[in-house]
């Protein structure tokens, strides 16, 4: 990789088209701790352990997540091949216009930009959710199970911390960049601290049959394959958003080459940490039914639990609550960066006039540049998102769901495109390039994007009777999103956005 020259960065952005507007204050090493920190892998794995043990069981969670991280690293090396030729706020959005034929690319732009905004946002409501769950846990906990709270309090603490993560995002991306640091660190430290603990404390560990082949299914769908690929959401959705550092790209310097850099970086220790997280909490679980039915509503605490309750049944009560509080801190990280992510992509698209009120939305704050109106726009979309829950118990699942359909599909279309028409136009970058190995990288993480996306939309429960209450919203909200955004698109003029929106700015029109 080569180093590019600090003002080369403004440079190659105006020769994109684009006039710098946001503050430039992220080093490379915060580019990749705010990529990690958006990712947060102990979150994601967490908040969907419970249903990573009935689709499949361990063998599936360990399995599939060693695999998953494969080919998720394949995607992230296509996708930083393509950041470091094209280093703007807009990443996939943006990529997919300047890879696109010029009559293709307005369409190609905004389908991608409108899936990758609406996974991010999901995204963000998961964290939020999330945070909102392992807090009214932390309540179970300290009063020994007689306060639990349901989920109509979990819908209003998600909204909450959803708002001062709103608030706090107003704040200039440098006084943002140090949080990112120390929470990146924090992730890596509670995460060896919460295994080692656990581990050790633990009177009783499961055994290694159990942890790496013990299959469970609690599904009511019989086929074995089936339900071992709708498990795979698990590691999909905690490994989503790992393209967070390219939209940061127009705030970090030398972005061509740290970029794609914090890109393959959070997929590597992501991999890695994630795998060392899931395989200690199923050595500490010991069974599935102590898992699902402790003190706590939440599987991850009852695990907590269970890993500080000696053999005579005592429970040492302030080791669990440690442990839940360091879960807790994460899942705050996390849903921070992520909304961050959410509003630079927002940013993009509306300067672009991919929105309504386009004229308003990108609108930057003139003393902490930073896009406050796309913020407020995002956190309305992260609580309609959070009020999901109130629907039906699988709806947290769905929500997750559409999260990492919204960026897979975002990911797939610019790699599919760099594969295909823009295959002797693409100019690679000398930061960073892939040489011989870019096609068919390219094509393994294409065909793994797709086939993946399509397992999340099947119905992942069956039980007689309860149709409604199991029913997969995924696809319905997925189908309400593309059917919103084609109806904006072939509106009548001047309304209709194929009458004025031309796709981000290229290379070849200036």
């Amino acid at each position: 990789m080569l180093e590019i020259e600090p003002n080369a960065d403004d440079l190659l952005l105006e020769k994109m088209g684009y006039k710098p507007e946001l503050h430039r204050g992220f080093s490379g090493f915060m580019n990749f701790s705010f990529c990690f920190t958006a990712v947060s892998v102990i979150s994601g794995c967490s908040l969907l352990f419970p249903f990573g043990l009935q689709t499949g069981g361990p063998v599936v969670m360990v399995w599939g997540w060693l695999l998953g991280s494969v080919f998720s690293t394949i995607v992230g090396l296509s996708m930083a091949e393509i950041c470091s030729s094209y280093p703007s706020a807009g990443s996939v959005y943006h990529w997919a216009g300047m890879l696109a034929p010029r009559e293709w690319a307005p369409i190609s732009s905004y389908l991608c930009g409108w899936f990758n905004f609406i996974g991010n946002a999901a995204g963000d409501a998961s964290f939020a959710f999330g945070f909102a769950q392992v807090l009214t846990a932390t309540i179970a906990l300290e009063t020994d199970g007689t306060v639990r709270p349901g989920v109509g309090s979990n819908v209003v603490l998600a909204v909450a911390v959803s708002a001062l993560w709103a608030v706090k995002n107003l704040m200039r991306v440098d006084h943002q960049g140090w949080f990112n640091n120390a929470s990146a660190i924090y992730q890596l430290a509670s995460t060896v601290v919460i295994i080692l603990t656990i581990v050790i404390a633990s009177p009783q560990l499961s055994s290694a049959s159990f942890v790496f082949g013990n299959y469970n299914n609690e599904t009511g769908i019989e086929s074995r394959f089936y339900v071992s690929c709708i498990g795979l959401l698990m590691c999909l959705f905690s490994f989503s958003g790992y393209e967070g550092g390219a939209h940061m790209a127009e705030e970090t310097h030398n972005a061509a080459a740290s970029a794609p850099r914090g890109l393959i970086y959070t997929c590597l220790v992501t991999a890695g940490t994630g795998f060392v997280y899931i395989t200690g909490l199923l050595f500490a679980c010991q069974n599935t039914t102590d898992v699902f039915n402790g003190e706590s509503d939440y599987a991850v605490v009852n695990v907590y639990i269970k890993a500080f309750t000696d053999s005579a049944g005592v429970h040492l009560k302030t080791g669990s609550v440690i442990m839940t509080l360091l879960l807790l801190v994460n899942v705050f990280c996390a849903g921070f960066s992520s909304l961050t992510v959410t509003s630079r992509i927002g940013f993009a698209m509306a300067r672009d006039r991919a929105f309504p009120y386009s004229h308003v939305l990108h609108k930057v704050h003139p003393t902490t540049k930073a896009p406050h109106i796309v913020i407020a726009l995002v956190f309305v979309l992260d609580v309609l998102f959070c009020l999901m829950p109130l629907i039906s118990q699988t709806a947290f699942e769905a929500i997750t769901s559409i999260a990492a359909i919204g960026f897979q599909i975002s990911y797939a279309i610019p790699i599919l495109l760099r594969l295909t028409v823009a295959r002797n136009t693409f100019i690679k970058s000398e930061a960073f390039n892939l040489g011989r190995w870019s096609l068919p990288l390219g094509w393994l993480a294409v065909v793994w994007l797709v086939v993946t996306s399509c397992f999340f939309v099947l119905p992942e429960k069956y039980e007689a009777g309860m149709f409604w209450e199991n029913f997969n919203w995924t696809g319905v909200v997925l189908a309400l999103v593309l059917l919103t955004s084609l109806v904006y698109w072939y509106l009548p003029a001047p309304m209709g956005a194929r009458h004025f929106f031309k796709g981000p700015k290229r290379t070849d029109d200036n």
